[in-house]
């Protein structure tokens, strides 16, 4: 009895598990689809190139910048570390950092490492 009571609350946390995981998955993915759609509709290009112009654009708001750096990081394209590495500055900022008053190097650093590194979620994003 005890043995079928275990296997069934094993099934029971592994279902809810991959139930939580694939929800915030889609979550992420409709944050970055929101915000590279976006910055296609300003800057043209696939979504990863409309993104880099986006956080290359010193006119555009600070808070879209650092969204479209935390976008980047989550698609994990090559294409946007020189971008990124460009950034990335040896200035410590400290929480709570503020996105909306200047480029917060954490997010930099962040998604410079998730590109570099691997990201459970990144094959979502061919789907862009």
């Amino acid at each position: 009895m005890k043995k079928r009571t275990f296997q069934i609350a094993m099934i029971v946390s592994v279902t809810v598990s991959l139930g939580l995981y694939a929800a915030g998955a889609r979550m992420i993915f409709k944050s970055v689809k929101h915000f590279s759609d976006d910055a296609r509709s300003a800057y043209g290009g696939d979504h990863v190139g409309a993104l880099i112009a986006l956080v290359e654009d010193e006119d555009a708001l600070f808070e879209k910048r650092n969204s479209a750096i935390w976008a980047l990081g989550q698609i994990g394209d090559e294409r946007a570390l020189p971008a990124l590495i460009k950034l990335d500055t040896p200035e410590r900022q400290e929480p709570p950092y503020d996105s909306t008053q200047y480029i917060v190097q954490y997010t930099v650093e962040k998604s410079i490492k998730q590109i570099k590194g691997f990201t459970a979620t990144k094959w979502i994003y061919r789907w862009l």
